[in-house]
């Protein structure tokens, strides 16, 4: 299902479309492996969200190669930290490659292994929690990101429409229903204030309000 239309969403991405090299290569790698990144649209969105609250902390549930830690790096500027998750080790080093190249590697730090577990062993408050992890853990995610984030932080999750299956009542997939899940307890909480941008594939921007 197209969310956006797909001649809009070439208009976005091309508007979005980042001149660092280094992100194109990333976006480049992606295709060629069919591997799913924010790609440069809502990389910009996140960009941009981090650098209107002035975030210096960012943890992310699931980093992929880098792509969005990328976009967070130069977002929080020096001094800054980006903490990246990763369960796969050689996903983790091309992560560390890529950001190093952009020098960007004294601003990240890169741990190997389940994000929801290690956001609990991180000290310190986050200004920005970014979910982009199995669907099917989506539910576990405004619990951990309450206890990390700062008042008025941001909890920021990808693929909130899951290319449209969300619109199906019951659901057979694990992943879709993590999504509505997800989005049903954000919108119930009390905790989180929420809107769903329906950008790329839908994603939800939480402010935390303790």
């Amino acid at each position: 299902m197209d969310i956006v239309d797909p001649a809009v969403d070439r208009y976005l991405h091309d508007l979005a479309n980042p001149r660092d090299s280094i992100l194109r290569e990333m976006e480049v790698l992606a295709a060629e492996r069919s591997f799913p990144i924010v790609g440069p649209a809502v990389g910009r969105l996140l960009y941009l969200l981090a650098r209107m609250i002035r975030a210096r902390r960012v943890f992310e549930l699931g980093s992929g190669f880098g792509y969005s830690a990328y976009w967070f790096a130069r977002a929080v500027g020096p001094g800054g930290k980006v903490v990246l998750t990763e369960g796969d080790a050689e996903r983790a080093a091309e992560a560390a490659e890529f950001l190093g190249r952009g020098e960007f590697a004294d601003r990240v730090q890169i741990e190997v292994g389940n994000g929801l577990e290690i956001i609990d062993s991180i000290s310190g408050e986050f200004d920005i929690v970014f979910n982009d992890i199995d669907k099917e853990d989506y539910p576990r995610v405004p619990e951990k990101a309450a206890a990390a984030l700062r008042p008025g932080g941001l909890l920021i999750s990808d693929n909130m429409l899951w290319f449209g299956t969300v619109l199906e009542q019951d659901p057979a997939e694990a992943s879709t229903r993590g999504v509505k899940e997800l989005t049903r307890l954000l919108y119930a909480s009390d905790e989180f204030e929420t809107v769903l941008i329906p950008i790329r594939d839908g994603v939800t921007v939480s402010t935390y309000r303790a």
